[in-house]
């Protein structure tokens, strides 16, 4: 009988050891956080044979430096989240799995109507030329937040072009008690390359561009010098709020009466208007352009791992990506879904019947656009956002803000192209 036993802790332990490890970093913490493990706890269950450990490294900044010195001592995760500009820094490292071979497999990938019915920009986001590099994981869409019992109050509809946002915020900016400063404004907005962009984006304009087969700076434009002198106009009269800061706070204080952020900022504003006013959200309203950036990370494939494990993650990110999943991570987090059949799922349909806005900023997603895919993103948006603040805080002329930005941003894609 001891000898059985023996044998039989033997071959127990021979099929645990025959579990293929995933191991997974990421970024998300708190609520989302556990959203994740629940995922990742669901599918273990179905997949016995798999073990996906989920290792929150902290916030986005440590993960991508976690990740830039894994690449260098060769100690990568399986798989990991990553913002476009971290791919494309680790795909010249050569250490990022293209997924060519997996989305394309006859047994373990996906149809040709799956693949595709992946949102389209989502989709080219995780493409470089011809190769797929990553899935879409955390996305979120920009929207405009307004109070609408104030909008309600002073009889104004909201928004749908870049005009009405001004004369809007021009309605329901009041020093009520006549002291000369400003105790409500009708507009607030951060100064950041991400306000920035979305607006340049709308006007028809883009930090960079195109040609040959290049990125080259576009920052030196009309398009750069009609946002900021619509921004500046907007606060030299008097109706638009500024800081560095997040919003949500403010909002809910009534200092601001709209502002435009992404949906993920949404559990903060619920928090801070929370007995106070009815508040609510739209599409981002429209210049030239309906085009609005979209934020958020992937997840890609290291191909430092064995082949066994490349399988075994494939299925996890598959899994990730499925409409079950992907509608069960927006309605607990606030993100998006990244595949258009997600809106079809009882689940999706049932959330959505019970909240109104869950929808609202999806009547974007075909026209979201993303940001360059290069190594030196980052860095060229911290350039532009000092432009931004630089400017609007007087610390520096139109002219010398763009010519100073677009001479740094060509410095950097000589770096870049290793010129």
């Amino acid at each position: 009988m001891k000898k059985f036993l023996v044998a039989l802790m033997v071959i127990l332990s021979v099929f645990a050891l025959a579990k293929v490890k995933v191991t997974f970093w990421h970024a998300m913490g708190g609520g989302h956080g556990k959203t994740l493990q629940e995922i990742v706890n669901t599918f273990n269950e179905l997949h016995p044979d798999i073990e996906v450990e989920a290792v929150y490294v902290g916030n986005y900044g440590a993960l991508s430096q976690k990740l830039l010195a894994a690449a260098q001592a060769g100690e990568l995760p399986t798989i990991s989240q990553a913002y476009s500009n971290w791919t494309a820094k680790l795909i010249q490292s050569g250490v990022v799995q293209p997924l060519n071979e997996f989305v394309n497999d006859p047994k373990i990938g996906l149809t040709k109507e799956e693949w595709e019915d992946i949102f389209k920009p989502l989709r080219d986001n995780c493409m470089w030329g011809d190769t797929i590099y990553a899935v879409p994981f955390n996305k979120s869409l920009y929207v405009l937040y307004y109070n609408a019992d104030a909008f309600a109050m002073y009889g104004v509809d909201v928004p749908k072009t870049i005009d009405e946002l001004y004369e809007a915020a021009r309605i329901m900016t009041e020093d009520f008690d006549g002291d000369g400063k400003i105790d409500q404004y009708g507009f607030g907005f951060r100064t950041t390359v991400d306000f920035f962009q979305i607006l340049l984006t709308l006007r028809g304009g883009s930090i960079l561009k195109q040609v040959d087969g290049k990125w080259v700076s576009n920052i030196d434009s009309q398009e750069t010098r009609d946002v900021l002198a619509f921004v500046k106009k907007m606060v030299d009269d008097g109706i638009a709020y500024s800081q560095g800061g997040y919003l949500d706070g403010i909002f809910g204080q009534q200092k601001i009466m709209m502002y435009i952020s992404t949906i993920a900022g949404r559990p903060y504003v619920e928090k801070s208007t929370k007995g106070k006013f009815t508040w609510s959200w739209a599409p981002v309203p429209t210049w030239v352009t309906n085009k609005v950036p979209f934020a958020g990370t992937d997840i890609i494939m290291f191909n430092t791992a064995s082949e066994e494990e490349k399988k075994a993650a494939w299925e996890f990110m598959k899994y990730l990506i499925s409409p079950e999943v992907t509608a069960y991570w927006a309605i607990n987090t606030g993100y998006i879904p990244v595949r258009r059949s997600a809106l079809e799922t009882s689940i999706w349909k049932e959330a959505a019947k019970s909240d109104p806005l869950l929808e609202i900023p999806l009547k974007q997603i075909d026209n979201a656009v993303f940001d360059p895919q290069i190594g030196v993103w980052y860095e060229i948006r911290t350039v532009v956002g000092n432009m931004f603040s630089d400017f609007i805080n007087g610390k520096v002329d139109m002219e010398t803000a763009i010519k100073t930005a677009d001479q740094k941003i060509r410095e950097y894609l000589k770096e870049e192209y290793g010129e």
